[in-house]
This record gives C-alpha cells, structure tokens and sequence, in this order.
C-alpha cells in the first residue's frame, strides 16, 4: 500500500492512525477511538491507558478535520496540559511538518487545527465555541455547572468525551452513567479489561488499598465512602414529595 493509501486508511479508521504511530491498541481503545456517537461516557481504571486513547482521538481530529477545534478540559489547568504534553509528543511521531503555534495550552496544526487544553473553571466557558471535540478529563471532578458551561462549545456536528475513574455517587457524570436514557454512549474500562494489568498486579493493588477505593479506582464501581455514616441510597430516600412541608404558625 503506497503512502496515499495508508493515509486514506488512517483517516477513515483511528485505530490504522494509531498503528503507524506503533501503537497497538487493545480491545477496548480500539472500541473507544472507533465511536462516531456524539456523546461518550468513559468510566475506567487508572493506569489503563485512558490518556493515550483519548489523546489519539483528539489528534485524529485535528489531522484529518482541517480548521477543527479540539479543547481539552480537566479539573485543572495541570492535568489538562500533561494530556496536551501526551498529544504534542504523539504529533511529533507523525513526522510531519512543525506546528505553526506550540505554546504550553495550545498546538496549532498546518491545516488550521487548534488543540487547546483548559482548566474546569468558570472562565473557561468564555471565548470558544464550535468545537469539534471536547475531551472532559477526570470528569466526575468537574462540578455541574462546569459541565453545564462547557456544554455550549461543542458544534452542532461535534462531540463530548467524558472520561473519568468513578467518584462517588454524586454529580453530573454519576447520573449519566446510571442513567437508563440513550444520551450518552457508555464504556466501563475495568483492571479485567486492560492488558496492563495481569492477577498478580491486580492482587498487588487489591491489598495496598482499602475496599472502597479499588473498587472505584480500578474496578469503577460508583459507590459510598467507607466512613460515610449513610449511604447515597439512604439519603436520597429520605427525600420524598409524599410528605407535606411543616408550616408552624
């Protein structure tokens, strides 16, 4: 296959753009960079490789999407720029031409791609709109009204990734993941899905942490704390419309 194939090939599937980066791709990324749904719920592990993936679909994105915009958002601006760090470097092995702006927020491809990485903040809503894609990074992190804010940047045409390990059973990522409506497409990227982790190193971890956190940490479980007096359940149910309001005189 001459170079115009291979590149046709990586433009219509991100798991062959992947490839030439020498990137295998297990099950699930492949899955994952593969989605044309326009929402995407990611619930996974840590150490799984969630980063990697995501940072392959936003450049694919770019690449092969002239003029799009890409944001990358995470509860800071820190974390949010270690994801751009992990695109800029996955940039550099398509050995192509240099970027025509490469600042520590943003890359900015030949074609007129923009890859710009955000903190969760209220000011973050201001000054971007039409994005193509916009990559929500440790999403159970970022408040409600965050999301609600973010929610306008993305084109009519363009799609939300929200990834994250569970935290809680609290919060705007919690609800969507639990929720039965077809909104969002939804994955579950367990420690038994990921190639990273073989019985051994899944023994190793079980017994360095307590309960609660394997199981939201690596086997994304949404659930209550160990030191929670009442479970989320409790609480909710305490809560109903069936009771009338007291009104002292």
């Amino acid at each position: 296959m001459g170079d115009l194939g291979r590149d046709l090939a990586a433009a219509l599937d991100p798991v062959r753009f992947a490839a030439g980066l020498g990137f295998e791709a297990e099950r699930w990324q492949a899955r994952l960079v593969r989605s044309r749904a326009r929402r995407v719920l990611v619930a996974c592990a840590r150490q799984v490789g969630k980063t990697t993936t995501t940072s392959l679909k936003a450049l694919h994105v770019a690449v092969y999407e002239p003029g799009s915009l890409v944001l990358i958002i995470s509860p800071s601006q820190r974390q949010s720029d270690e994801m751009l760090l992990r695109v800029k470097a996955l940039y550099r092995a398509l050995g192509q031409a240099k970027p025509s702006r490469d600042s520590g927020s943003e890359l900015v491809l030949e074609n007129g791609s923009r890859i710009v990485s955000l903190p969760g903040t209220e000011g973050t809503s201001r000054g971007f709109a039409g994005a193509k894609l916009i990559v929500l990074d440790e999403a159970a992190r970022v408040p409600d009204d965050i999301f609600a804010s973010v929610l306008p940047m993305v084109a009519s045409d363009g799609a939300i990734w929200a990834l994250s390990t569970p935290w809680g059973r609290r919060g705007w990522f919690f609800e969507g993941f639990e929720s039965r409506e077809a909104t969002w497409e939804k994955h579950r990227v367990t420690v038994y899905e990921s190639a990273q982790y073989d019985d051994v190193r899944i023994a190793e971890v079980r017994a360095a942490l307590g309960g609660f956190v394997f199981a939201s940490d690596y086997e994304c479980v949404f659930g209550d704390t160990d030191t929670q007096l009442f479970g989320s359940e409790l609480v909710r149910a305490a809560f109903t419309s069936a009771v009338k309001e007291l009104v002292l005189p």
